[in-house]
Order: C-alpha cells, then sequence, then structure tokens
C-alpha cells in the first residue's frame, strides 16, 4: 500500500465489487488516493473484476490517472463522463441520433462557424445564440425535462430548433454537451451494446454530475454494473449545468441496500483554515444538525487565515502582490504554489491589476490561455484543419474553417454552398466539392475562383499525404504531424508552439490511439497539462479551482453583492467559498475592498465609490476584518 490507511479509508479498502456504495469525502480527505488503493486490491483477485473509473472534470482524470500509473493498475485509464460516452458511442454505431461519422466541433469551430451561422439562420445576434438558445437547449439535455428561459419567444426557439437540427446535419458535427444524453438514448433504445460490460464503475466527483448523467448510470446499473460514487455534497457547485447535492445525497435511495461511508478527515489544510471554511458551510440553518463534520488530521498544523481590507481596488491589487512577494521571499514558496482566486473575472477586471503588479515586480504569473492561444493562432488552425481533412476528406467543419482562413472567402459563398447542400439533401462538404468538380458552376466573381484555387492546392495536398495504415501506423501521431507539415510542400507551417503543444499530446494520450482520436484531445489534454504544470501564480475562478491544492491562496473580491452573487443561487455561493477556502495547505487569505473604481466600480454595486461591506458569508466568523495594509507590515516588517 502507498501510505498506511486511517480507520474509515480502511472501511472502504474492504468493499466488496458486486455491490454498489457511496462515500461522501471531504476537501482534502484522501479520496482518490482510497479510491486507486481499493481498484489496485480489487483487481489482485482471481478473476479480476472489469473495472472502470469515471470523473467529471478532465483534471480530477488526469490526477486519477497519475495515481492509477503509479499503482501499476491493470485498468483502463480513468475518463470524463463525455469520453465514456464518445466510447461507447463509436463502439456502437447507429444506436443514436448524431451525424456519422461523430465529429465534436471545438471551441473555434464554435466561434467562427456554429454561432455565428445559427445566429444568421435564426435571425439573432451571434452573442444571443451563446446566452439564451444553445445554453436553453444545453439545459434539456441536461435535466432531461424542457426549461424556457424567459428571454426567448416561443417563435425564436421553435425556428432556433428547426436551424440547428439543418445546420447540424449539413455540416455534420455533434456538440461535446449532447454526448451523455445521446448515450442515454442508446443505452435506453439497444439491450446489446458492445464494451459496456463492467462489473464495477467507481464514479469520482459524484455530486457534479446532471439529472442526465445519473440516468446513464442507473442504465448502466440495470445491466448489473454496481456503482460506486465518489464525492461530496457540499462542494456541489455546477449548478449551471444542472448539477445539485440532491444526487449524491439520494443515492442510497436510487441504490437500496448500498454501502455508505465517510471520510472526514484532512490531510490538505491546517485547523485554522478548517475552522473557517466550517464555519461558512455549518453557517445554513437548514444544514442538518447531525451532518459530519469535516476534521483535520492529528498533529495538523493550524495554518495561517486572514480577512484583509483595503480602502481601494487599487491598494487590493498591490496588498496582494506584497502578500505573494512575502510568501516568495520570506516563505519559500514557488509562485506555482500560490493560487488567486476570485468569484468572477470578466475580461480580467480582478486579475489584470494584480497582475501588472506582479510582473513589474518580476514575478511569474501562469498564463493559462497559451493552449487556446496555440490552436486559435491561423497557421496553426489550418494544420488542424487539414489533419481533420487527412482523416476524413468530407468533414464540413474543416473545409469550412479553411474557407474563414482563406482571404477573401466570406460568409456569402459558404451561405451559397450551404443552401445547395440543403436542397441536394447532402453535407456541406459534399456540396462544395461537387461545385468544386463543376467549376462552380452558376456562381460568379472572384471569390469562386479563390476557393477553387483553396481546393485544389488542399486536394493536392491530401493526396500526396495518406494516413499511414496497418502497420505503419507511427506510436506517436504529434511527431508524425510534425514531420508532416514541415516538408517543403506544406500548406501551412508547425509552429514551434504546436510541436510543443503537440508533444504534450503525445506523452499524455492512450496508447495505440487512432488519429481521430488523438485530434480530438489535443487541446483538452494540453490544458490539462498546462493546468498541472503552472510555473508561474495562478488565477483562477473559485469554480475553476476546485480539485487543486496550493500551499497558499487568496480569494479576492469578497464584498457583499459579489461574493455571493446576487444572480445565483445563495446555497450554491455558499459551496464555491467553502470550496476556495479549502485550497490551500498553509495560508488562506480573503481580501476584499471598502471603495472601488475602475473596472470594477460597478461589481456588486450600482453605486461608485459606495462604501462597500465584507460579505455577509464571512461576518461573524472565526476570522475577524483587519486592515491589510498593517497586517502585511506587522506580519513581515
Amino acid at each position: 500500500m502507498a501510505y498506511e490507511p486511517t480507520p474509515e479509508q480502511h472501511l472502504i479498502l474492504q468493499h466488496e465489487p458486486d455491490r454498489n456504495g457511496r462515500v461522501l469525502a471531504g476537501p482534502g480527505t484522501g479520496k482518490s488516493a482510497t479510491v486507486v488503493d481499493l481498484v489496485h486490491l480489487l483487481l489482485r483477485r482471481d478473476p479480476k473484476p472489469r473495472i472502470r473509473l469515471l470523473t467529471f472534470t478532465r483534471a480530477a482524470t488526469a490526477e486519477l490517472a497519475g495515481k492509477v500509473a503509479a499503482h501499476e493498475a491493470e485498468v483502463e485509464r480513468p475518463s470524463t463522463v463525455h469520453s465514456f460516452a464518445i466510447s461507447a458511442l463509436l463502439s456502437n454505431p447507429g444506436s443514436a441520433p448524431f451525424p456519422e461519422p461523430l465529429r465534436i466541433a471545438d471551441d473555434w469551430e464554435l466561434d467562427k462557424i456554429i454561432r455565428p451561422e445559427l445566429a444568421a439562420l435564426t435571425g439573432v445576434q451571434p452573442r444571443f445564440v451563446k446566452k439564451r438558445l444553445l445554453p436553453e437547449m444545453a439545459a434539456m439535455w441536461m435535466s432531461l425535462t424542457p426549461e424556457e428561459d424567459p428571454e426567448v419567444d416561443e417563435a425564436t426557439r421553435n425556428r432556433f430548433i428547426g436551424a440547428f437540427r439543418q445546420h447540424r446535419r449539413v455540416m455534420a458535427y455533434t456538440l461535446l454537451g449532447e454526448l451523455p444524453d445521446l448515450l442515454r438514448q442508446a443505452l435506453e433504445s439497444y439491450d446489446d451494446l458492445k464494451g459496456l460490460d463492467y462489473d464495477f464503475l467507481v464514479v469520482d466527483e459524484y455530486q457534479d454530475l446532471n439529472e442526465c448523467d445519473l440516468r446513464v448510470l442507473a442504465l448502466l446499473a440495470k445491466r448489473g454494473v454496481a456503482i460506486f460514487a465518489v464525492g461530496d455534497d457540499e462542494q456541489s457547485i455546477y449548478g449551471w449545468r444542472k448539477a445539485a447535492p440532491e444526487g449524491i445525497l439520494r443515492f442510497p435511495e436510487d441504490y437500496p441496500g448500498a454501502e455508505d461511508y465517510l471520510l472526514s478527515v484532512s490531510h490538505r489544510c491546517g485547523a485554522e483554515i478548517i475552522a473557517w471554511a466550517r464555519f461558512v458551510i455549518e453557517a445554513d440553518p437548514r444544514r442538518p444538525s447531525d451532518r459530519d463534520r469535516l476534521v483535520p488530521a492529528d498533529g495538523a498544523p493550524p495554518g495561517e487565515v486572514a480577512l484583509l481590507s483595503f480602502p481601494s481596488e487599487i491598494a487590493e491589487a498591490r496588498g496582494v502582490a506584497d502578500l505573494i512577494q512575502n510568501f516568495i521571499e520570506s516563505e519559500g514558496l514557488a509562485p506555482s504554489d500560490i493560487l488567486v482566486m476570485s468569484r468572477g473575472d470578466f475580461n480580467g477586471q480582478f486579475s489584470s491589476p494584480i497582475k501588472t503588479e506582479l510582473e513589474s515586480r518580476g514575478i511569474d504569473v501562469d498564463n493559462p490561455s497559451w493552449v487556446d492561444d496555440v490552436v486559435s493562432e491561423p497557421a496553426n488552425r489550418v494544420v488542424l484543419l487539414l489533419a481533420r481533412l487527412m482523416v476524413h476528406r468530407d468533414d464540413s467543419l474543416a473545409w469550412a474553417g479553411l474557407t474563414v482562413l482563406e482571404p477573401n472567402v466570406g460568409p456569402a459563398f459558404r451561405k451559397a454552398i450551404y443552401d445547395r447542400a440543403v436542397e441536394s439533401g447532402t453535407t456541406f462538404a459534399e456540396a462544395l466539392l461537387a461545385a468544386h468538380a463543376g467549376d462552380f458552376d452558376g456562381m460568379t466573381g472572384a471569390t469562386p475562383r479563390r476557393a477553387k484555387d483553396l481546393i485544389d492546392r488542399t486536394l493536392a495536398w491530401l493526396d500526396a499525404h495518406p494516413v499511414p495504415e496497418g502497420e505503419d501506423v507511427p506510436e506517436r501521431w504529434g511527431d508524425w504531424l510534425m514531420l508532416a507539415f514541415s516538408r517543403a510542400d506544406a500548406l501551412s507551417r508547425v509552429s514551434n508552439e504546436l510541436v510543443a503543444l503537440l508533444g504534450i499530446v503525445d506523452d499524455a494520450v492512450e496508447a495505440d490511439v487512432a488519429l481521430p482520436r488523438f485530434l480530438s484531445q489535443i487541446q483538452p489534454l494540453a490544458k490539462d497539462h498546462a493546468s498541472a504544470q503552472a510555473s508561474g501564480v495562478r488565477f483562477l475562478t473559485m469554480g475553476m479551482s476546485k480539485g487543486l491544492t496550493v500551499e497558499a491562496s487568496i480569494i479576492i473580491g469578497a464584498e457583499e453583492g459579489i461574493i455571493p452573487d446576487p444572480r445565483g443561487n445563495e446555497d450554491e455561493e455558499r459551496r464555491l467559498l467553502y470550496v476556495g477556502l479549502t485550497r490551500a495547505k498553509r495560508f488562506s487569505y480573503v481580501t476584499w475592498a471598502t471603495r472601488r473604481t475602475g473596472p470594477t466600480a460597478r461589481a456588486g454595486s450600482p453605486r461608485v465609490q459606495a462604501r462597500r461591506l465584507v460579505s455577509r458569508l464571512l461576518r461573524g466568523g472565526p476570522v475577524e476584518t483587519q486592515n491589510g495594509q498593517t497586517y502585511i507590515r506587522s506580519r513581515w516588517g
């Protein structure tokens, strides 16, 4: 065993793989290590049970995968619920209503192609599609019940649904958010699906699952799979995707006779940090009085906590920078050991002043967006789109993407090809290539000539660069792509940044992965790596911080009207703050400004420069607010 299990953990390690079970595990209680040890023990049995590990976030999946690898356990690589759905759907073609071959649209394609074209078809602005229409439709996929946005009128809703169905067929794509619901439909329709014959399904972060996810698990349980749910209702913070703490709380009712376990001893946080977080989560008068409490491990150091006020957002930024500088210079922390969190950070309104201050002091700041920047850079995007066409020459999103990036081939041309596809009942790619074969008959002007040149050189290059098959399949697709696009005839060059990114994915992706799957994993796996390998101070929203462990954390902007967000559910806002307070081992600080001007002036308050109050979720607790500038001078001199 990798560690000496506590009495709570020891009970879990005796769980039998033919029984359902639930583990309620507070922050830092060692749930991942315990789960991996349980799997390791079960796989030493003869016969070995067939086990699969699932979780919600990619970051949690990466953490779990690392611990599984350290045990050298003979079990499939842990995956997200969405990746699990992809695998199941690919193993069972024709089992659910989606365009085949399965093609998941990425963020760039959503932004540059899908949302603008859906907006044009519906007669609304792209922002309305992004903020209203797509979320309303996604809510139904997640909750399994219609949820109408009051800002969307019936006629617009009906037109959008029709536009989406048509556009999805013509452009031949599937959205990531659809996948669990598609798997649900397949499970409800067919009893003979392949690749789902597991004995024991471990589901980490169970509190983050929505009704659709839970329905998928229930359908698998009916096929004889034992469900082992691990999570914490008090860290349920994904209400935006229709997740709720009731999912894990009702597990004993959903799975009668299930074993029930508890992990309540935190091995992460100091005692004073836990006491502060406990005040926040236990201050809800509706919380059951007999609910188990999070407690520090025996002998845990106290940790250091402080609630610091500053007279302005400028003073707050300088004060936070002072704290970080002292953490590094006086406490010996690496910049990557420090996490700064906020409730929200639209356009960097909270983080930018602090980052500027840190950079002026020569302190490294992590840039988690570098992966998105690399894959969105036009030359790199051309490489990725061509790679898609190497896999499937009729990839409509890839062809549309190339026309987006080609100078002077605009939306009007794509709309003309789209209309031909609708009229002929074909896809965009088929209509485009048919128009090209017919020399764009009926289309006049310079644009068809430019499109013809684009297609001519693309097809010629694709003919000269077939995808290896059989024994010629490379062990590392990233290296192969780098070589293919570094040749003299390459239509676009691989940048140094993309080379590095492809190498990261080569190292992280599972063995023997096919090229289509490799391409779909480039952005997610690279972002996971960037998050795990941060070299500078990290800036995240509290929601994005979930699952992280650091030495020091600072929650900024903790004023009434910001925390809790008045537009949110206060119960979830309380859980969100609880998550933020329990990220740090040694230092857990919270800051707020008594007045604000500049970009944050109206955050949480309609009156600029009005006096502000500290968040009500922190008032009356074990940590009293104090002057931040005075505290820093007295603490470090």
